[in-house]
């Protein structure tokens, strides 16, 4: 029914490098471009009240993208810091940083560019997860560091895969995030880790929402191409399957709250 797009010599790997430049390029944000109305409490509610207990002193906020949720802490806190490695986020950032807010790009495959104990709180919402060990170094002995990641669905979810087979990933069994996780963990120096599987299930309410979740993030071509090749079994697939609310997809996510050991 559809093309393997993913094939198409334009095509950009999600969070990669080239992809998050091409990103910070169109639109200076890391922000979606599909509409999505969450059924229940959002993930990233859980996350901010999780944050909003132990917000305080000085801050590191690892993948900040463009800024946005940094910014909502400077009431907070002494400080916040966010870090990215794409440079557009971080132009984006700057030109609405509050007075004690400020960035630093940043790669987490590499040293973070940090002294040691230098932060009381640090986090990522969505961002990174190479920097586990070294949350442990440049936040102090008992500062808290807490990590929200896309998660495993182990044979759940997958409903836009079931939906539009080819062009979005099927229910896979497994948990390859969460092992990775649990390995960094161990390595990690971090104490006190209590883990949790965040569920949130999200409506999509339109075709045009469709093309734009596959086209995010992706070179004018590609996004041409997908639009060209693709609409007409977009179209059919979503009036068989949509509600009047739309299609109702599951995501899943892990909170990971721990505390540095020094």
């Amino acid at each position: 029914m559809f093309p393997e797009i993913t094939k198409h010599p334009d095509y950009l790997s999600p969070q990669s490098f080239a992809w998050c430049k091409e990103l910070a390029a169109r639109s200076g944000k890391y922000e979606f471009t599909w509409n999505g109305v969450v059924d229940g409490t959002p993930g990233e509610t859980v996350l901010t009240d999780k944050l909003a207990a132990v917000m305080g002193g000085k801050v590191l906020d690892v993948g900040c993208g463009h800024g946005e949720y940094t910014n909502r802490w400077a009431a907070y806190v002494e400080e916040i810091v966010g870090l990215d490695v794409t440079e557009g986020f971080l132009e984006t950032a700057n030109l609405h940083r509050k007075p004690n807010v400020r960035y630093v790009q940043g790669d987490t495959h590499h040293s973070l560019p940090f002294g040691d104990d230098a932060f009381d709180v640090a986090y990522t919402k969505k961002g990174p997860g190479s920097w586990y060990k070294e949350g442990n170094r440049v936040v102090r002995p008992g500062g808290k560091v807490i990590f929200y990641h896309p998660g495993d669905g182990n044979g759940e979810g997958g409903e836009l895969g079931l939906c539009f087979p080819g062009i979005f990933q099927p229910p896979t069994l497994g948990t390859p995030i969460l092992d990775r996780v649990q390995e960094r963990l161990e390595s990690s120096g971090l104490v006190d880790i209590h883990m949790s599987r965040i569920r949130e299930s999200v409506w999509i309410p339109s075709v045009e929402d469709v093309l734009n979740m596959l086209c995010f993030g992706q070179r004018e071509r590609y996004s041409h191409y997908v639009r060209e090749t693709c609409y007409a079994g977009i179209v059919s697939q979503f009036e068989k399957h949509a509600t009047t609310q739309g299609i109702r997809t599951t995501g899943f996510y892990y909170l990971i709250e721990a505390a540095a050991s020094g």
